[in-house]
């Protein structure tokens, strides 16, 4: 087998021993518990903890202790280095477990040899794993045994291939994992990865596609945390619905659930009672491109409100309500958000006029905070201002206390928006204008200016503030009116 450099020792060394403090008291870092050296090893990147061989004997094959292993390749010329360094540091590895390993790598002929490595990775108790691999052509299978694996906790599995999976699958302790890139094959072993996860409690799907498969259920128990991120686009002359694969998703325990895509696929949640935390982002590139969205994305973004319907923080971009002003018919469907405190609307500016937003305002009687990101607009005729909010959200009766808008400038047209909400909001008690650019920094007059055509807006609800924030680094400046 070949060797490197990495783990040769030259024949003359300096040992740490020989150095003495100054009052000749021994300053030997060898003379250390083997546990303190191995924890500071696996501070170092791999090939320089192997490198300490040379320090003194004790040090020799100290490095193969060491818990944690990373191995990626930098460049496609070091690959055969790479691939003889990871032979030679697993062949000299001692008995002791590993626990975070990780490997990134081009595969091409050297599926088994990888697999190989996974596979004594395994046999030595890993607790965290990380696989990224590329390169390689075909149908990826990955050893049996990490499959079954009790000792793992985390893993990261990174390949843009279609993966086989093995008919027995149960990670008995795996708590996180994250799939990126991979293509599923079998709809019923795609079922037993996703059932056999009964301790899982962070799940990430990166960039996945389902590769034809019909439907699929993720169901595990303890799952608190899921990310679905959707990275391919939809090509306007193939699409079809027929293709579409019905993801549910139950949500005994869930408590954070992101999305960002195109809804390529159609999720459904359900029994999703203890939701907290949801960010729905739908690809803004791909709507502001095109004067006509699919039926089925404007359907799979009402089915997928319909789980988030005990949901407490939402935050959703503004697409989100493009989609949904393309199918008016389903806006008596948008569910009731009877625990919704937290609703953020990011990305572009959101029309205040907007029936999309008015009737998730109306179907949200608990709401206390609302905030634009993207800032607001007004219709063309916004002087007519009663007419807009015309019926009154009950939260705004009620319940809302704090409204928040990032803007670049104050005008008559941002003016008559905060009116109406002064007007209408009788309980708040916050608006919070957050200045982005240089406007205000560090412009006196300019703060005066913005202040005095604050002032002449409505007092409104008894004791509602009016808060002007801006950052002048290495702060965040602000000027509250009364």
């Amino acid at each position: 087998m070949e060797t490197t450099s990495l783990i040769q020792k030259p024949q003359k060394q300096q040992k740490l021993n020989e150095e003495h403090d100054v009052d000749g008291n021994s300053k030997c870092l060898s003379n250390l518990p083997e546990e303190v050296l191995l924890d500071i090893l696996s501070l170092l990147p791999t090939k320089d903890a192997i490198r300490t061989s040379v320090l003194s004997k004790r040090w020799d094959y100290l490095w193969a202790s060491i818990p944690n292993l990373v191995f990626e390749q930098s460049l496609p010329a070091k690959r055969t280095l790479l691939m003889n360094f990871v032979d030679r540091a697993l062949c000299l590895r001692d008995s002791s477990d590993i626990k975070r390993f990780t490997l990134c790598c081009d595969v091409l002929c050297d599926a088994s040899r990888v697999n190989t490595w996974i596979s004594a990775v395994v046999r030595h108790n890993v607790q965290e794993l990380c696989i990224e691999l590329d390169n390689f052509e075909g149908v990826f299978s990955l050893p049996y045994c990490l499959f079954t694996c009790k000792t793992l906790t985390s893993l990261h599995l990174e390949m843009p291939y279609m993966l086989k999976l093995p008919t027995t699958i149960c990670f008995s302790n795996l708590k996180i994992l994250t799939i990126c890139k991979v293509t599923f094959l079998d709809e019923y072993l795609t079922q037993q990865l996703f059932s056999g996860l009964p301790v899982l409690e962070k799940f990430t799907l990166f960039g996945c596609s389902w590769g034809g498969l019909k439907s699929v259920s993720i169901s595990a128990p303890k799952l608190h945390s899921l990310c679905i991120i959707e990275t391919e686009m939809l090509d306007d002359d193939f699409w079809s619905y027929s293709d579409v694969c019905q993801v549910m998703i139950a949500g005994d325990s869930l408590k954070e659930f992101y999305y960002m895509g195109l809804l390529c696929s159609d999720y459904c949640l359900y029994k999703s009672f203890s939701l907290e935390n949801v960010v729905i982002d739908i690809n803004e590139d791909y709507i502001s491109d095109h004067d006509y969205i699919p039926k089925e994305i404007t359907h799979g973004m009402y089915k997928l409100l319909i789980g988030l319907s005990n949901v407490k923080s939402l935050r959703l971009s503004s697409d989100v309500v493009e989609v949904l002003i393309n199918a008016e018919e389903l806006l008596p469907h948008i569910p009731i958000f009877n625990n919704l405190i937290d609703l953020v609307f990011h990305g572009c500016s959101i029309d205040l006029d907007s029936a999309t937003l008015l009737k998730i305002l109306q179907n949200s009687p608990c709401l206390e905070r609302l905030q634009f990101l993207g800032g607001f607009n007004l219709p063309f005729n916004y002087e007519e201002e009663d007419t807009i909010l015309d019926t009154v959200p009950p939260c705004f009766l009620s319940h809302l206390k704090w409204i928040g808008v990032n803007s670049f400038r104050v005008n008559k047209k941002f003016l008559s928006a905060l009116r109406i909400f002064l007007n209408k909001a009788i309980v708040l008690e916050n608006i919070v204008i957050f200045f982005l650019g240089n406007d205000l920094e560090g412009n006196l007059e300019r703060q005066d200016e913005a202040c005095e055509q604050l002032m002449e807006l409505p007092t409104g609800p008894q004791n509602c503030k009016i808060v002007l924030k801006w950052y002048e680094w290495p702060k965040t400046c602000e000027i509250v009116l009364q």
